[in-house]
């Protein structure tokens, strides 16, 4: 070999031997840091007396730098001078300090700084989209845009290897996420490829700009660039942007952007592929070949390892870093999965783990959850409110949150809509959050790691902060219920479930009284018990702050025990309330009439029909004289008159009261409004029980249309109107569809109310009597005997509806001629 001195005054060392051959660097060079060099330099002596920053040392070299492995082969030259001027330190790439001088590059190039993932997996569909717009003639820009997380330089990876395997085009791979990383890859190419630079002192611009110039130029041939995690919108906002301006265009070569950002792939003008969860299976089989233990899994385990897949959302990212902890701890998919459902502080923790991705740059956070804290800095940075509007509705429920709810968060700026554009799109645009287009409405959606992570992403100082917002935000929108405001408050309340959670104030114990009647509304009669013994929990921990209206808890659960079928629970409830009230505030206050109110059907629950009647009466009457005939607490009070009139066979009588109250009701509340239907559906019973069927049989057909209309098909007042238009077209002798009425009826009720609320074991005997009355009599019978045992034990032996059922089983045997 010999020395040459170059055009730029530099020592180059020239090889004797074939340009073809392979200088093979040794390993342990390329990891090593400048700082281990300086020192090296420093303290070993010199083997020769030429200065080292004159030597250069030519070859080419494929190795490992760091987690990052390279592939391919290089024409390199190591500079060694820029180690004595930390202010000429020539930039490090993939573990190669590049010099001024380049030689020429043998074809095609390859410079792809990782190995092949032999583990990669699924993406088919996402390959082919990138396979067919990278086939198109002339210049192609294509971004994988998505969540971090989803796979997005793994996919691009997988593609060039492919494109190498398949095609004759060079390929390079340079790092987006900031300028410097940019810059070292740049000068990567350009010494690659041998663009020619006048001297290590070039300006780093000149460069930047002879490479863009070179990939736009006729020099460059067929070529694929990944522009690997260009996050930063800033670097990439305009076409002056510190890295924008370097990005080559031209009339060839494919451009591909991995990047989580929306705006970068708007604005460098990419067609856009969306990277977002893997399918179920492609998340199974990438666990596989993750979990050592994939391919033997015990019984059962697969459907664990389905469960904690789901629970991650498919995210290629989570699915890895869940098989790495399992691996590396030697936890069982089983065992992973409790700890994981255990509760918020124990799955964050979990998703916080650290694990190792040689596949990624090295400067890239490796866990789960941290993957996402760069990302919830920048957006802080750039946009205050659009960080504090995600901080926000972390705490809410994260799927379904109504725009209206962000809309008047109270955030900053919030109220106004070119604002609430710009934050909403902020935090859209890097895929943290998703948006849905409803009918009235947009809905959008956090995804569950996102949730998490900001989460864990926040201090404990702000974490109480936002958590307390959150709850004061849903408190301040959540209403008191109103059958018109149904619809609107149908998708708050997940929300507000979420941000009671923890929460003991009497700010959450409200909350939590409103839901509970909504609840009792939306026949939710369990949910609605949770919420309303939360509340007296909640009242009883906090005595001395004096919270008030304590008794409207107890009504609320005396009245959701009624619904529930306990009867006796709920008439010891509402009774010891009462007598309170009428100690303390006198028997007409209108709160002591409430409870008298519900008092009074509760005792029409029990069979106690006189003691009802007369209460009811009391009710009444109280009513009319402090709120007027036609107040709607009033009609309800007549409403429940009459049910209890004609119980008592006082048909006539219940008539009237019926018909008042539907007509005050229809011009009060609408035909449609669900106190109108009970009145339309008490007025059929009355009727039916007159034998004035037609008319009956209408008016119950009505009242299960709006029912189900306005409540459900499920609600337990639609099953109620299910079930007494089956007894009216048994009357009628129309017993195929009343039989299939019993069914729907019978089927319902045991799913919604279980199988031995009251109500549920009246379709029981109903749908006895109806096979009954067509001669299917075995059928007939057990039905019978189950609903006779039943009531038995539920309502007693003493309840009017148990002695029934005594009643009608003798008849289906005596049917059968069993007179013993």
């Amino acid at each position: 070999m010999c020395w040459l001195l170059t055009s730029s005054g530099a020592w180059r060392m020239h090889c004797e031997r074939p340009r073809s051959a392979t200088f093979q660097l040794p390993q342990r060079h390329l990891m090593t840091s400048i700082p281990d060099l300086r020192k090296r330099r420093q303290s070993e002596p010199r083997k020769n007396t030429m200065d080292e920053s004159q030597v250069n040392i030519s070859g080419k070299f494929s190795g490992n730098s760091g987690d990052n492995n390279v592939s391919a082969s290089y024409n390199t030259d190591i500079n060694l001078r820029y180690l004595n001027n930390a202010a000429n330190l020539g930039t490090i790439y993939q573990g190669c300090v590049i010099s001024a001088a380049a030689p020429e590059a043998s074809r095609p190039c390859r410079m792809i700084p990782y190995s092949r993932n032999t583990r990669f997996t699924g993406r088919k569909s996402i390959l082919d989209s990138v396979k067919s717009l990278s086939q198109c003639n002339g210049h192609n820009r294509i971004a994988l845009l998505g969540l971090g997380g989803s796979g997005k330089t793994q996919i691009a990876l997988e593609y060039v290897y492919q494109c190498a395997s398949e095609s004759g085009c060079d390929i390079f791979w340079v790092q987006g996420s900031g300028v410097l990383k940019f810059m070292e890859g740049f000068r990567a190419i350009a010494q690659h490829v041998g663009i020619p630079l006048a001297s290590a002192e070039t300006e780093e611009e000149g460069i930047l700009l002879s490479v863009r110039r070179w990939f736009e130029g006729a020099d460059s041939g067929n070529w694929i660039l990944v522009m690997d995690n260009a996050d930063n919108e800033e670097d990439f906002a305009s076409n002056n942007s510190p890295i924008a301006k370097f990005v080559p265009q031209g009339p060839r070569g494919t451009l591909i952007f991995t990047t989580r950002s929306r705006q970068v792939a708007l604005r460098q003008a990419c067609q856009r592929i969306e990277v977002g969860k893997m399918e179920e299976d492609e998340a199974r089989a990438l666990f596989s070949r993750h979990y050592d233990g994939g391919g033997n899994l015990r019984d059962g385990e697969e459907e664990v390892v389905s469960m904690i897949l789901g629970s991650v959302g498919h995210l290629p990212l989570a699915v890895v870093g869940s098989a790495a902890f399992m691996d590396e701890t030697e936890t069982p998919p089983r065992e992973y999965w409790t700890i994981f459902r255990e509760n918020d502080t124990r799955r964050t923790k979990l998703l916080s783990q650290q694990f190792s991705d040689i596949r990624r740059d090295v400067d890239m956070t490796e866990s789960i959850l941290s993957t996402y804290f760069i990302t919830f800095d920048r957006i802080t940075e750039q946009m205050p409110a659009a960080g504090d509007l995600l901080r926000l509705i972390a705490f809410f429920e994260r799927q379904n949150i109504p725009e209206q709810l962000l809309r008047e968060s109270g955030v900053e700026g919030m109220d106004d809509p070119v604002e609430f554009r710009l934050a909403v799109g902020k935090v859209s645009g890097f895929s943290l959050v998703t948006a849905t287009i409803g009918k009235d409405t947009t809905f959008y959606e956090l995804h569950r790691l996102v949730q998490l992570s900001i989460q864990a992403y926040l201090s404990p100082e702000e974490l109480n902060k936002w958590r307390t917002t959150a709850l004061r935000v849903i408190s301040r929108i959540f209403p008191k219920y109103e059958h018109k405001l149904r619809n609107i408050c149908d998708a708050y309340i997940p929300h507000a479930l979420a941000v009671t959670g923890g929460q003991t104030d009497v700010i959450a114990e409200d909350l939590c009284f409103r839901m509970a009647e909504w609840f009792l509304n939306l026949g939710s009669y369990d949910r609605a018990e949770v919420q309303i013994r939360r509340c007296i929990r909640l009242r009883e921990e906090h005595k001395e702050q004096g919270w008030d209206k304590g008794h409207w808890r107890l009504m609320l659960l005396g009245r959701v025990s009624a619904c529930q079928g306990k009867a006796r629970e709920a008439k010891m409830i509402l009774q010891s309330v009462l007598d309170e009230l009428t100690g303390s505030l006198g028997p007409n206050d209108l709160d002591a009439v409430a409870c008298l109110s519900y008092l009074g059907n509760v005792m029409s629950d029990l069979g106690e029909y006189v003691e009802s009647e007369a209460m009811n009466r009391r009710v009444l009457e109280g009513r009319g004289k402090i709120l007027g005939a036609e107040h709607p607490d009033t009609l309800i009070s007549v409403g429940n008159l009459a049910t209890v009139l004609r119980n008592q066979r006082k048909y006539d009588e219940s008539e009237a009261m019926d018909r008042r109250a539907l007509e005050g009701r229809e011009k009060g509340l609408g035909p449609d409004h669900p106190d109108t239907l009970t009145s339309l559906n008490n007025l059929a019973i009355t009727l039916k029980n007159q034998g004035k069927y037609d008319e009956s049989e209408a008016m119950h057909r009505r009242a299960l249309e709006g029912r189900e209309k306005v409540l459900g098909p499920d609600h337990p007042r639609t099953l109620l109107s299910l079930s007494n238009l089956a007894l009216v077209l048994d009357d009628r002798g129309k017993y195929d569809e009343s039989e299939m009425m019993d069914r729907r009826a019978l089927e319902g009720r045991e799913k919604v109310l279980g199988p031995d609320h009251p109500d549920t074991l009246r379709s029981l005997n109903n749908l006895a009597i109806t096979l009954q009355n067509q001669g299917k009599y075995d059928e007939s019978e057990a039905l019978h005997h189950r609903a006779l045992q039943r009531r038995g034990e539920v309502l007693g032996p003493d309840h009017p509806h148990t002695p029934s059922s005594l009643h009608n089983l003798a008849a289906v045997l005596g049917a059968q001629g069993k007179y013993v």
